[in-house]
């Protein structure tokens, strides 16, 4: 075991990466990253205890994208590696799902090693961002105004996704490959400087490291890992303060201002983003604007005032209670649109105004099993073949969902989906659900039914977007 290989270990172990007795899929490209990555692990497979496997994307976007591929096959076969290959139309993709090529890559490289690790029975994801990834990261969220949450930058580990090579820089990966004797596949494109990401590693951080500090990219790393640890404390702290000065009505949220008075202002800050969140889940568009307006709120001498807000959230202070509120219809059960769906063959199209969810694009496509199901919060595909007639609407009291628990799934009623999932009580009656009878298929935003997911024997596929307007 060389250095380069203990440092990687003492990584993997100090961040509970790995147990003994996991498999790992390694992401493998064919570049410098993915080539240590995989050499590392392979190296490291007796200590730790773990059995690899290794997948190839072809992007299908440049000509020698197939030189990758048998560079990466020829490696994996002469270790004995199981080794998988797939090729996916990323520029295809990238126009349906209006994405930039780069993004588009990313959703179908994880969409393709989430299924394969299913089906295969494989425990872990290991991808190979390192330092200078994470130092790209940290400086591209910083300068798009991200703040601490941003900044806590690129994590070792994200459910069953783990990153073994964050504790080294790209010159150790390349210096490790020469000791090692490897050779590795060079992308032409991550020389071009079209990209902001690019620029920052062809020009800024090569910059920084030669006229301000060679250790700069060491530090960026170090500062964004505790930034990351005091962004999940504030979190924390923020959680309990809510839990002791907050309630959550059937119609608001409300604060008592005399309790959240008493704590540090970044805990303040961070409470009324909790409230946020429960009222407008991902909350778009709410910046730190909006919360200096809250904070301003909460300071006046004025007995009471008022604010209007995106979503069409208003702000109400009354003397020493803050109040959080969605304005809705008082009876919105009598102001939906409903909208049915039936006779669900290939060609079908709607479209429906699903109101401040978005537009409702609606297909039905015959399917086959080289097609990349999506995996976007905002796009589901469903088994039709198991589909009468399907509708959007708000909730009703028997409303039930079937969701995946292990190999099997369960029944859950939709009041206690909604209770479990935190779901303000004053929302809770204005959202969209797709339902056949009782049996809710999808809650935008939030759930899928495991019912009517996409199967070997499925043959046509009801396909759903739901996009924002400009």
């Amino acid at each position: 075991m060389n250095a380069f290989e203990s440092k990687v270990l003492n990584f993997i172990r100090d961040n509970h990466m790995i147990k003994e007795g996991e498999s790992v899929l390694v992401g493998l490209s064919g570049g410098a990253d993915s080539m240590a990555l995989v050499t590392a692990l392979y190296e490291l497979r007796d200590i730790l205890g773990i059995s690899i496997f290794a997948a190839h994307v072809n992007h299908m976007i440049r000509p020698e994208a197939g030189e990758d591929a048998a560079f990466s096959k020829e490696y994996c076969e002469k270790r004995n590696i199981p080794f998988y290959l797939f090729e996916e139309d990323v520029p295809e993709y990238s126009k349906k799902m209006h994405l930039t090529e780069e993004e588009a890559g990313r959703v179908v490289r994880y969409n393709v090693f989430s299924e394969l690790v299913k089906d295969k029975k494989i425990d872990k994801i290991a991808v190979a961002h390192h330092q200078n990834d994470a130092a790209e990261t940290f400086l591209l969220n910083l300068f798009r105004g991200t703040g601490i949450r941003g900044g806590s930058g690129i994590r070792p580990v994200r459910d069953n996704i783990i990153r073994p090579l964050l504790c080294v820089s790209r010159a150790e990966i390349e210096a490790y490959l020469e000791e090692k004797g490897l050779g590795y596949c060079t992308d032409a494109t991550n020389q071009e400087n079209d990209h902001t990401r690019n620029k920052l590693r062809n020009v800024v951080l090569p910059f920084v490291q030669g006229e301000v500090n060679s250790a700069a990219v060491d530090h960026i790393v170090r500062a964004s890992r505790e930034i990351g640890q005091a962004y999940d404390y504030i979190k924390e702290q923020a959680g309990r303060v809510f839990d002791k000065c907050c309630i959550d009505t059937a119609k608001e949220i409300r604060i008592d201002q005399d309790i959240l008075s008493k704590e540090p202002e970044i805990i303040r800050r961070y409470v009324i983003l909790k409230c946020f969140e429960l009222i407008v889940p991902g909350r778009k568009d709410i910046t730190s604007t909006h919360v200096d307006m809250i904070m301003n709120l909460m300071e006046s001498t004025d007995g009471s005032a008022s604010l209007n807000l995106p979503y069409g959230i208003k702000i109400e202070r009354a003397y020493d209670k803050l109040f959080f509120k969605k304005e809705v219809s008082a009876e919105p059960s009598k102001e939906q649109k409903i909208y049915k769906m039936s006779n669900l063959e290939p060609g079908s199209e709607y479209v429906f105004d699903l109101g401040e969810l978005g537009m409702a694009n609606v297909k039905v496509i015959s399917y086959n099993e080289k097609m990349l199901i999506p995996s976007d919060t905002y796009t589901k595909w469903f088994d039709c073949d198991r589909i009468q007639e399907v509708i959007f609407r708000y909730r009703e009291p028997e409303d039930f969902i079937y969701i995946e628990q292990g190999e099997s799934s369960h029944k859950k009623k939709l009041s206690k989906f909604m209770t479990d999932e935190k779901i303000p009580a004053s929302c809770r009656d204005n959202i969209y659900v797709l339902a056949e009878g009782n049996h809710v298929l999808w809650i935008p935003g939030y759930r899928m039914s495991s019912s009517f997911k996409i199967c070997k024997k499925t043959q046509k596929i009801l396909a759903i977007t739901i996009s924002k307007g400009d």
